[in-house]
């Protein structure tokens, strides 16, 4: 019983602790979906999977059809639609990822886990850079505009003048009146990003900018 015990906390610490490092990943890109969402996805799925294998005597594929299925509903939660922009995706998938960490740590799987947790942190945090170096123009440039009560109307024609291809994907109003506008842009050299700001600075309203790419 004590080894059966020690097997058992092997396994969900071992789901809990390779899908934290994918949560941790997303908390430092500022994703809704974090730490505890996804060690507690890896935990669940790994919990099902012990509970079925070694208690019930179920077999492992049904038992990951269930979990496949029931994670599409989390990970379509962590999908935003925001104007023409779509968020979430890659932390949807890293829910699914979590998912499939905790079915093969409830089935004792460890190295093709631990292998699989490596190939995810790399493909979420290295390729990222990769990505944005290779294909800019895909994603484009994200503008952050906070603007005063200033006409709305106004204030975006003469923002369209210093970015004549943005287009608007957000509009949200602080409780102080002022609103923040997220646009997508054509993106420009990181060289030219301080010259770029001082432009829409320059633009009467806009109070603040902040340039993400």
């Amino acid at each position: 019983m004590e080894t059966h015990w020690l097997v058992v906390v092997a396994r969900l610490g071992m789901a809990v602790l390779l899908a934290g490092a994918l949560g941790i990943e997303r908390e430092l890109s500022a994703q809704p979906a974090g730490l505890r969402t996804h060690a507690l996805v890896s935990l669940g799925a790994a919990l099902f999977t012990l509970t079925g294998t070694e208690i019930v005597h179920a077999d492992p594929t049904r038992i990951a059809a269930q979990v496949v299925s029931g994670i599409g509903f989390l990970g379509g939660g962590a999908i935003l639609r925001e104007g023409t922009t779509v968020r979430g995706l890659t932390t949807a998938a890293t829910l699914w990822a979590a998912a499939a960490l905790g079915l093969a740590s409830g089935l004792g799987l460890y190295g093709p886990a631990l292998l699989a947790a490596v190939i995810a942190l790399v493909v979420t945090a290295g390729l990222k850079r990769v990505e944005a170096a290779a294909f800019p123009r895909r994603r484009g440039q994200l503008v952050l505009l906070t603007v005063d009560e200033s006409p709305f109307s106004t204030v975006l024609t003469a923002v369209t003048g210093v970015l004549p291809n943005a287009t608007v994907t957000g509009v949200t109003t602080e409780q102080n009146g002022s609103r923040r506008i997220e646009m997508k842009a054509q993106p420009a050299p990181p060289e030219e990003l301080p010259v770029l700001a001082e432009r829409l600075l320059a633009v009467p309203g806009v109070v603040a900018v902040d340039l993400h790419r």
